[in-house]
């Protein structure tokens, strides 16, 4: 391979100013003066791109990377690359010649099938899967963040972008099909007393074509019957199905290689809990000192955006406030330094120490229509949005929130809605 490389001479002149070379399982690059890098380790596929009449080999890990063919460097460095992923080399230097945009894979990681359709109709669906355990284990879609820690059938992980993951360490059984590997997004700090609300995997074929689609397609037509039309979409760039079953969403996707797309030959699965939980936030209610708590209600209306599922901090609306205010929002502060703002059912509850800053941001009209939106700026840096209101319907209520918290509200210079 790199007699041909030498013989045939092929790489363009090396234009772009910049270093490119390989140490261990890592690539490293330049990208317009900043250092970047490839994990070789997790490489998913690699495409040859004509951008602009200029070559790119753009590489996927976890993160997409363009790499200028024209890089000071690059015709000693793709050959290692060649050699070690078996790039499609005819295809590669056939297309660095051409000046018409287009794009071609040369390389994708095979993975083997990771699924199966078993013979056995299950019927189970709306209820849970079946960790495929030596004694299996059902697990319900009901089970909480808190819960499911405790089976002891999986765990922990940290993505390479320093996200948590709970991965299942067994097979699991979702009605009719058989999976490898099933996994879900975790944060600590978010509720944990309610069901987890989306599981996710990739599914191949052997192939590596749409084939994982067209099966789980014809499964889940037969068993879960769904009217194609109110399903989801199915295009040539994408096709994409959900199925309903009493507030649980089967979500199948592919993706086809289009502009500004690539197909990786896994079908995306994810499963969604659309599920009402608001009992284990409404059934407990905070209990303010009505000697000590100031109260202050909102005249105009504003809708409460914070979402329980979401964010640990929502809270039952407390009955003191509900009491004082009557039907309209509030803000109260307790003698704990803690403090809240409410809506119709639900409140947002912070203590003052993780809280830095309040902003109330007018929008103008302009292509859309006036608003105005009031933020909490955490310690973390973390911005939680609290209400969606009318433009200037806040204002008469910067000073007094800034004197009952001590906390700086920020009222930034109004923009335009375009």
């Amino acid at each position: 391979m790199f007699n041909l490389f030498k013989k045939n001479n092929s790489f363009p002149k090396e234009t772009e100013p910049g270093n490119i070379y390989i140490i261990d399982n890592r690539l490293f690059y330049e990208d317009h003066g900043y250092q970047e890098s490839v994990d070789l380790s997790l490489l998913k596929y690699a495409y040859i791109e004509i951008l602009g009449d200029n070559p790119y080999l753009f590489l996927f890990d976890y993160r997409q990377h363009y790499i200028p063919v024209l890089l000071q460097g690059f015709s000693k460095v793709y050959p290692v690359l060649s050699e070690r992923f078996g790039f499609d080399d005819i295809l590669f230097f056939k297309t660095i010649t051409s000046k018409d945009e287009q794009k071609h894979r040369i390389w994708m990681d095979k993975k083997p099938t990771n699924y199966r359709v078993l013979t056995d109709q299950y019927t189970d669906y709306e209820d849970g899967f079946e960790v495929q355990m030596h004694t299996p284990l059902f697990v319900s879609w009901d089970t909480t963040y808190e819960e499911f820690l405790k089976l002891d059938i999986g765990h922990l992980y940290q993505s390479e972008f320093e996200t948590s993951y709970f991965k299942i360490d067994y097979p699991v059984r979702i009605g009719s099909l058989i999976m490898d590997v099933l996994e879900f997004y975790y944060d600590e700090n978010e509720r944990q007393n309610i069901a987890v609300q989306s599981y996710f995997t990739t599914l191949y074929a052997d192939s590596h074509t749409d084939e994982s689609y067209n099966e789980l397609r014809k499964l889940w037509m037969n068993e879960i019957p769904t009217d194609i039309d109110d399903a989801g979409y199915e295009r040539e760039d994408q096709k994409h199905l959900t199925f309903d079953m009493d507030g649980i969403g089967l979500s199948i996707c592919y993706t086809y290689d289009v502009d500004g797309q690539y197909d990786d030959g896994g079908t995306s699965l994810t499963i969604s809990n659309y599920r009402d939980y608001s009992d284990s936030v409404l059934l407990e209610n905070l209990e303010l000192n009505p000697e000590t708590t100031q109260i202050l209600t909102f005249d105009s209306s504003l809708d409460f955006q914070p979402d329980y599922k979401n964010n640990a901090s929502v809270i039952a609306l407390p009955a003191l406030v509900a009491e004082k205010a009557k039907h309209r929002q509030a803000f109260w502060f307790a003698d704990d330094n803690t403090f809240g703002f409410t809506g119709d059912q639900y409140a947002i509850q912070f203590d003052r120490k993780d809280v830095s800053q309040i902003i109330v941001q007018n929008v103008l009209p302009a292509k859309g229509g006036g608003y105005v939106e009031l933020f909490v700026r955490l310690t973390s840096n973390d911005l939680v949005t609290i209400y969606y209101g009318e433009q200037q319907s806040l204002d008469a209520y910067v000073q007094p929130l800034q004197n009952l918290l001590g906390i700086e509200v920020e009222t930034p210079e109004p923009y335009h809605n375009c």
